[in-house]
């Protein structure tokens, strides 16, 4: 009995290959021809290999096309255990339902990023259209605990006149002591969060010792039965207005994600909130005082100007639209020019001026990262160029930078630090994008250097993003990373490595490269001088023939990778180099036979290295250190650190030992012989 093992959602269904016989057709239990949609059309066990293969094929499509739940996909496997696989076709069918299970988790999280952003809009939307304060507060509460699933969701408001925090809305909430917490500015979650002006959690609030706890409080939260806790700031200018809260009654955590996602719902709470005010005192001007209209009418416009171009920027990542996009919008919102670095401050999107240093911005986004606001910095020409920092809960994604020939009023700053806010909406968005596609080519370099899967096939090529167009003979390179990671390696050369024709990952420590560049040397060296740029010292490369098949990657994968070692060897890291010039170092690598190297060891500095084993002396290093040194004694005694006296009786000695080493027709190989003894010594 042949078992087949088929992989469907981290679990391993086992499939037993039973005879045809043992089970009836529909036609001999009398049943009708089937009429079955695809998604639900069985698998006839007498049917052959192949077409129960095409229908199984089908199911698993129209499943992944339906957006059918994973019990449908679970279902399938099975109803597949009663088909008569051939072993083939059971290794073919269970890589098919891990790549539609992978596509599956793909298209939930985009899902999900989709019902995000669609919350925020709509909760813009919500807010620009509420002007009674009270049923602001109500709808940001209500959307809070919408987005994170929570428990509960309550907002706590500053109480200027006893200088403390007071609950004003809950949602979820079941106790009536729970609405008359007060809690000071120095205690608990809320006074952290006031105090740092940043978002503060706890998954187990009782037992949590990283802020002051007051009795009374505590009463009231284990009332509640509330266990994890996370707080987000209501802040506007510097100023924290309320803590915006959503807790659940069990132990979880909050991701980042949705920290950065209520973080934004809470500044767009907070200026909802000062606008309803500002608009309540307008009203109330308007009724003390008549000669007041027209600069209550004036700072009305500019409210509603702020809140218009607020709902065109939300319109506008609600709706899908990309980086680029958003920069134009604000450009042409506030009259000037508009650019986004990230968080290296390397320009992403747009432009700032020439006159603007690296370390000019780099101040000022930390500063606007400290103060929460937008940062003024004056130019030479007379115009302004103001930098706001982009942040994505807790963590600094950059910065938005604007610049024109005038100052900004107080309304189009506030246009511009709300667009920074979108702009982390955005950036986190991409980000998101970027994991998911990192992850398909680190996946696809991967299972193209151990010979697995070809990744240029039609069934591969579908797991690159469209912008990729890769197809054999390819070239292979390894970066060897020894004091940078792989990330900050990818980050430094994502702008050289961004064409159609290249994929890179890391793969076992080293950065592997996947090309059909027509120079690949060429390449090679604008890699290097990058890194050397970025790091302040060069890698050493390695360069591969075209392979023009999957199955001979692994072997060029390992000869590439023995190269790195032959490099160390004989000292010439930070080089690149193609893996076929490494033989004219040594013609044994040329082959990379083994037994090839022994002998030349052998007949070049065999009885050297004998005698230092039996010795245990260190005749092979002083020769080496002496051929280094250009044949200095008194260099090569200081190199070793012995008397120069000492390196001259050593050096007699190995004349006794190897006589010919000194010949000069014999002196290249008896230096290579020993890099490459070192070489040996050193793996």
């Amino acid at each position: 009995m042949c078992k087949i093992y088929i992989l469907c959602s981290a679990q391993v269904w086992q499939c037993e290959r039973r005879p045809a016989q043992q089970k009836k057709t529909s036609r001999e239990d009398g049943g009708s021809k089937m009429t079955n949609p695809i998604g639900t059309m069985p698998i006839d066990p007498q049917t052959s290999g192949s077409a129960a293969a095409v229908t199984y094929y089908r199911r698993l499509l129209d499943l992944l096309d339906s957006n059918a739940s994973l019990s449908s996909f679970e279902q399938l496997t099975t109803d597949a255990r009663d088909v008569a696989w051939s072993e083939q076709l059971a290794d073919t069918i269970g890589d098919a339902i891990a790549i539609t299970m992978r596509l599956r988790d793909n298209f939930e999280l985009k899902r999900k990023r989709e019902i995000e952003l669609s919350a925020l809009y709509e909760t813009a939307r919500d807010l620009s259209a509420l002007r009674d304060t009270d049923q602001i507060l109500q709808a940001i509460v209500q959307r809070a605990r919408q987005l994170v699933g929570s428990d509960i969701a309550y907002l706590s408001a500053a109480d200027e006149e006893h200088g403390d925090f007071f609950v004003r809305t809950t949602e979820g909430v079941i106790s009536q002591d729970f609405a008359r917490i007060r809690v000071p500015r120095n205690i608990g979650v809320c006074g952290s969060v006031a105090r740092t002006r940043r978002p503060f959690y706890s998954s187990n609030y009782p037992a949590d010792h990283k802020f002051d706890h007051d009795a009374g409080i505590d009463r009231a939260i284990h009332g509640e039965g509330i266990v994890s806790i996370l707080g987000i700031p209501l802040e506007l200018e510097a100023y924290v207005m309320g803590v915006l809260f959503v807790g659940d009654r069990y132990v979880r955590s909050y991701t980042p994600q949705e920290m950065a996602v209520l973080s934004s719902l809470g500044t767009f709470a907070a200026l909802a909130i000062e606008n309803a005010r500002l608009l309540e005192e307008a009203q109330r001007a308007l009724l003390l005082a008549r000669e007041a209209n027209a600069a209550l009418r004036t700072k009305a416009d500019d409210i509603e100007q702020a809140a218009v171009a607020h709902e065109q920027l939300t319109e506008l990542i609600a709706r899908g639209g990309s980086l680029d996009d958003l920069v134009n919008r604000v450009s042409n919102l506030l009259k000037g020019q508009a650019g986004v670095v990230d968080e290296s401050r390397h320009l992403i999107s747009g432009a700032f001026p020439d006159h603007l240093t690296d370390e000019a911005l780099a101040k000022a986004v930390r500063e606007s990262d400290r103060v929460g606001r937008s940062v003024s910095l004056p130019s030479t020409d007379g115009g302004v160029t103001v930098v706001t920092a982009v942040m994505g809960g807790s963590a600094r994604l950059g910065a938005l930078i604007f610049s024109r020939s005038r100052a900004l009023s107080a309304p189009e700053t506030r246009t511009l630090e709300r667009s920074a806010i979108v702009t982390g909406i955005v950036l986190l968005s991409l980000d998101r994008i970027s994991q998911i596609a990192h992850r398909n080519v680190a996946d696809t370099v991967s299972a193209l250097l151990r010979g697995t899967t070809d990744p240029f096939s039609p069934e591969g090529a579908r797991r690159l993003s469209p912008g990729i167009s890769l197809s054999w003979p390819v070239t292979v390179m390894l970066v060897e990373l020894v004091t940078i990671t792989s990330a900050q390696a990818s980050s430094a050369l994502r702008s050289i490595l961004a064409g159609r024709d290249t994929i890179f990952a890391e793969f076992n420590g080293d950065l592997a490269i996947v090309t059909n560049a027509p120079e690949p040397d060429a390449l090679a060296n604008r890699i290097s001088e990058k890194l050397e740029e970025a790091f302040g010292h060069r890698s050493s490369i390695v360069i591969s023939d075209p392979i023009a098949t999957l199955d001979k990657v692994p072997s060029e994968y390992e000869g590439l990778r023995r190269c790195f070692g032959l490099m160390r060897g004989l000292k010439q890291q930070g080089r690149v180099v193609f893996e076929k010039t490494l033989s004219v170092y040594a013609l044994l690598f040329h082959s990379k036979g083994e037994n090839a190297v022994d002998l030349f060891m052998r007949a070049s500095i065999g009885a050297l290295v004998e005698h230092d084993e039996k010795r245990k002396s260190q005749l092979a290093a002083t020769l080496l250190a002496y051929l280094d040194t250009g044949r200095s004694a008194q260099k090569a005694a200081e190199l070793l650190g012995i008397h120069v006296n000492t390196m001259r009786q050593r050096l007699d000695a190995i004349s006794l030992i190897n006589p010919d080493w000194a010949d000069p027709s014999r002196t290249l190989e008896v230096h290579i012989a020993l890099r490459l003894h070192i070489l040996g010594q050193a793996t």
